[in-house]
């Protein structure tokens, strides 16, 4: 009758043990950080780089995304990036007040129209800096209008008609 106690008992520890074993030593997937969203992000010392995307039509195409300042005072923000037409470093500014949120594309602001290169499912790199920090590269993904979420901004980019020779 003891062996039958005992046996009862060493096969409930078992299968305690081997039931939740896999948490002691794994990591708690809600804990790891991560974009939640299709875009690119960066941290900088006050301000953050949240959701960049570099949209295109094929013809035309613009940089979108958000820029927010969590901290008090205005902050600058640096985006340098290589124009692919004329391979030439080049910069765009914002300057971002604090506690501002500054939209690219979205909620009505315009969205940055630079030329990265890129086709669609590839991957284009940027720098961003706050003030003169040292820059942080960013790889922002191509994306067109698969997505029906971006249809309505692919559809918005300006697209210039050929001129007749």
């Amino acid at each position: 009758m003891a062996i039958r106690k005992f046996a009862a008992v060493v096969i409930a520890a078992s299968v305690l043990v081997g039931t939740t074993g896999c948490t002691f030593n794994s990591p708690v997937a809600s804990q790891i950080d991560y974009a939640p969203a299709d875009g690119s992000q960066a941290d900088l010392e006050n301000l953050k780089v949240r959701n960049f995307i570099y949209l295109t039509n094929g013809t035309q195409s613009a940089l979108t995304g958000s820029i927010v300042n969590s901290g008090l005072e205005p902050a600058v923000l640096k985006i340098q990036y290589t124009d692919a037409a004329v391979n030439e470093a080049k910069q765009v500014t914002f300057t971002v007040n604090g506690g501002q949120k500054i939209d690219l594309g979205y909620n009505g602001g315009q969205a940055l129209a630079i030329n990265l290169g890129g086709k669609a499912g590839g991957i284009v790199r940027i720098n961003v800096a706050e003030g003169s920090g040292t820059p942080v590269e960013v790889r922002v993904p191509v994306l067109d209008d698969t997505f029906d979420f971006y249809k309505k901004m692919v559809d918005s980019l300006s697209v210039v008609e050929p001129s007749a020779k």
